[in-house]
């Protein structure tokens, strides 16, 4: 539960981070609140898919070279 908590609280960190930056260089407009929420989302869920895999891929690989 623990770790579950830690990497959800990541990924909403970097998505946040992300999201400002698309905003800064204008690439989505914040001022819409659908904007906002389906972009969050979408980032997020990318964000979350990467670290799976990334989980995915280290665990293999460590199983791997045992």
């Amino acid at each position: 539960m623990k770790k579950w908590f830690l990497q959800v609280f990541l990924t909403a960190l970097i998505t946040m981070w992300i999201q400002a930056g698309l905003d800064q260089v204008n690439v989505i407009h914040l001022s819409n609140v659908w904007v906002d929420v389906s972009s969050w989302l979408l980032i997020f869920f990318v964000i979350y898919a990467l670290f799976e895999w990334i989980a995915h891929v280290l665990t293999k690989w460590k199983t791997v070279h045992r």
